[in-house]
């Protein structure tokens, strides 16, 4: 079933209706918060989501004044750009390290060149998408495959750590090992090891888009295998925001910060915390060293190597303008007194 005598399925239609509601929601949510580099992200993914389903919906179609070469070329395009953004984009939220062999700048010169060589060039030779089409697509589908493989190890691996005789043996002990850069620990903490996991599951959606392709026409099936990760994505957003608002809170907490806001005490706290600038990940380091834990300790709760709290903790001495932890940790008891 089509809409508007196109060939865009109703199914496509309805998922861009609900995507578009989304957008105008988070773009609201992105203009009241002036610290949403994550939020601005997710609107750019959702954009080229919109982008990508119209494209793939609507093309090809002959009752279209634009040659069928071009709106091959368009509607594979846009996929791909979709297909990396989505990559960049579940890299860049749910703490997956870019995995060796799969960093998103491989990935681009590998399907970039693809596209244009195998698919770009023989469909304007040839002017047969067939041609073009499966000269291409074994590419795409090699990289999926190959993909599959990488993600699913860690992400065993994480669920692995969830077993009951594991947790029984290392109750007490921090134990770690490292899945490509991609820290594990079996001390765990649910909130962040399901937001890693998230992220594994929804990258499984994209890396089915070039396999389903492969195997024919089938638009209903492709925009729900796609799209569903993104649905998946945009209740973590949400549920990810929510939890470090609170984290926010507690830090806030943290430097004396009551529950009456028009004190003067909580205006100069605000003012000192925006001074700050801290990140919302700088934030939840910052709570972990003033309970006192160590670096070790915060990479295993947050799922992140040590050295890279390491990283954070200068980042945000280097805000409070402080030389070392000790002076963090005076300075910031001192501002609760």
């Amino acid at each position: 079933m089509t809409v508007f005598g196109s060939e865009m399925h109703i199914v496509t239609f309805f998922i861009i209706a609900v995507q578009l509601i989304l957008l105008t929601n988070f773009v609201i949510i992105s203009l009241k918060k002036r610290d949403s580099k994550s939020t601005n992200r997710f609107i750019w993914f959702t954009i080229s989501l919109i982008s990508y389903n119209f494209f793939s919906g609507i093309f090809p179609d002959t009752n279209i004044p634009i040659p069928l070469s071009i709106q091959y070329i368009v509607a594979y395009g846009v996929g791909l750009y979709t297909a990396l953004y989505y990559v960049y984009y579940v890299y860049s939220e749910f703490d997956i390290g870019h995995l060796k062999f799969f960093t998103l700048r491989h990935l681009m010169i590998i399907l970039i060149s693809a596209f244009i060589f195998f698919f770009v060039l023989p469909l304007i030779i040839w002017q047969d998408i067939g041609i073009a089409k499966y000269s291409f697509i074994f590419i795409p589908v090699a990289v999926a495959i190959a993909f599959l493989v990488k993600i699913s190890t860690p992400l065993i691996e994480l669920y692995k750590e969830k077993g009951g005789a594991t947790n029984r043996f290392y109750r007490d002990r921090i134990a770690t090992r490292r899945l490509g850069v991609l820290c594990i620990s079996v001390a765990t903490n649910r909130f962040y090891r399901d937001r890693i996991a998230t992220g594994y599951l929804t990258l499984l959606s994209i890396v089915l888009m070039p396999i389903i392709v492969a195997l024919g026409d089938f638009q209903v099936v492709e925009q729900l295998t796609v799209n569903g990760g993104y649905f998946v994505l945009a209740v973590a957003l949400i549920r990810i925001n929510i939890y470090q608002d609170l984290k926010k809170e507690q830090f806030l907490h943290r430097l004396g910060y009551t529950d009456d806001a028009r004190e003067a005490k909580n205006i100069a706290i605000l003012k000192y915390f925006s001074k700050l600038d801290l990140s919302k990940r700088e934030i939840e380091v910052a709570n972990l060293i003033l309970e006192g834990k160590s670096y070790k300790q915060i990479g295993s709760y947050l799922f992140i190597a040590e050295g890279t709290v390491s990283k954070h903790a200068s980042n945000i001495f280097k805000k409070a303008e402080v030389q070392n932890r000790r002076e963090f940790e005076r300075r910031f008891k001192g501002k609760r007194k």
